[in-house]
């Protein structure tokens, strides 16, 4: 696999064509909560359905920057 498909990851929203690469780039900008991710990117303001997916790679995302390398 390239590294540019690692780096964009799966779509967590098909409404607003949003990876896992957006919402970790999120993350790693300090976004902590699904509401900020929201606002952001506008994550689950179509239909809804990425909300938990969205959650759970942001909170993944999350832990790993709050890990020590």
């Amino acid at each position: 696999m390239s590294s540019i498909w690692r780096e964009i990851g799966m779509y967590i929203c098909l409404c607003n064509a949003i990876t896992e690469g957006q919402v970790r780039e999120c993350a790693q900008g300090g976004t902590c909560s699904l509401e900020e991710l929201a606002s952001t990117l506008g994550v689950g303001s179509g239909c809804g359905r990425c909300r938990d997916c969205a959650e759970q790679v942001l909170s993944e995302a999350r832990n790993e920057i709050a890990l020590p390398a």
